[in-house]
């Protein structure tokens, strides 16, 4: 009996644990519906006494590894940290409990890989990728401004804000903390920022697609790495990568690192054409040239007649008119200039953030944690 017992409860399904009802309250927030599920875990939409409605992430404990939301909300804080940030989701709560952990943000809209495979031929405009290029731009270089690299950039983790959230409708933002790391820490005794030293050899982390050629080749994964990642959905958004069909992992890895550059950027705007070159210059440590990226997006989008007001590919109509400009409309790309962090090289000799960088106290053990959600 006791057998029976234990193969009924090996066979016990890990997403019951976070399969909840409507009328459900987590705190001062009621669940309403579910958004969408996912392999690790569910996604609803909860709703505020003062009726601000919210998404709720929740996942199984019970999954090899253990639920990633540990990590997420830790980042997620730190990105927040001097309050509500465009291009980032908003924390509102999160929790650990017996059988589950949650976290309360953001409601978002669609995710770049929804809007693209609604287009026709399945790809966007270049007034409209080049736009949306930008904002992803932004996105990743204020996440590198706090330290960490995403790993695991991909249409799929670009959300446009919720077409009812007027301030963040047209903001693009990053999302899907799970594979991220944290490549610099800061010091409070020096208020300077050091590097994470690289190690000889790294797994593999990511999205076979979209990888940097550093992936292939198995080292460790810095800024230069999540930009070159962005480059890749910039291509496929403009209508396809050469390796789109392809699901073998020797053949991508060998046209990454194999193929000419002008045979990997083809019917990419001729603007374009300096990225790839200056991505080849940068290791581990250096600081990726936003500023440069910026301006050649921001030509592609000029070429095409638009202005960062133009409609995007899938709206009807034209943007509200009270919205004040977003940061990234800036046609100077200051931000993109700034240098927060300061680091464009190795820590100096006997100076190291270490392998066990910490977070708030809790270790960012991403590779571990996340270990289930490989990309492969």
């Amino acid at each position: 009996m006791a057998n029976e017992n234990d193969k009924k409860e090996d066979e016990k399904d890990p997403m019951d644990a976070v399969r909840f009802k409507p009328g459900k309250h987590f705190g001062q927030w009621t669940i309403e519906k579910t958004l969408d599920e996912g392999g690790f875990g569910q996604v609803y939409l909860v709703k505020r006494g003062d009726g601000k409605r919210a998404a709720l992430k929740a996942e199984s404990n019970a999954v090899e590894g253990g639920s990633a939301i540990k990590l997420e909300q830790l980042i997620l804080k730190k990105l927040n940290k001097n309050g509500a940030m465009p291009h980032v989701p908003e924390l509102f709560a999160s929790a650990k409990r017996k059988n589950y952990c949650y976290m309360i943000m953001t409601l978002l809209g669609e995710n770049l890989k929804s809007l693209k495979s609604k287009r026709p031929k399945e790809r966007f405009s270049r007034g409209t990728w080049s736009r949306v290029g930008i904002q992803c731009l932004y996105a990743l270089k204020y996440m590198h401004d706090c330290g960490f690299v995403h790993r695991d950039i991909k249409p799929q983790n670009f959300m446009l804000g919720n077409e009812e959230d007027k301030e963040r409708a047209r903001i693009v933002h990053i999302l899907d903390f799970g594979l991220a790391r944290q490549y610099a820490k800061f010091s409070e005794a020096t208020k300077k920022w050091t590097a994470r030293r690289a190690r000889g050899s790294a797994e593999f982390r990511g999205t076979l697609r979209y990888t940097s050629p550093n992936v292939c080749m198995r080292k460790e994964q810095g800024r230069v790495d999540d930009v070159w990642s962005l480059l890749y959905v910039l291509i496929e958004l403009n209508g396809g990568l050469p390796w789109q069909t392809s699901q073998k992992r020797d053949e991508v890895e060998a046209m990454k690192i194999l193929m000419p550059e002008k045979d990997q950027m083809l019917n990419m705007p001729t603007c374009m054409g300096g990225v790839i070159p200056h991505l080849k210059t940068l290791s581990y440590y250096n600081r990726p040239d936003y500023h440069l990226i910026f301006k050649a997006l921001w030509q592609v989008m000029l070429n095409e007649g638009q202005t960062p007001r133009s409609r995007f590919d899938w709206e009807k109509k034209d943007p509200d008119p009270s919205v004040p400009p977003a940061d990234w409309e800036n046609p100077d790309g200051r931000f993109f200039k700034q240098d927060d962090i300061g680091i464009n090289g190795p820590p100096p000799a006997g100076v190291d953030a270490g392998e066990s960088t910490v977070v708030d106290g809790d270790p960012l053990k991403s590779d571990k944690v996340k270990s289930l959600n490989l990309k492969k």
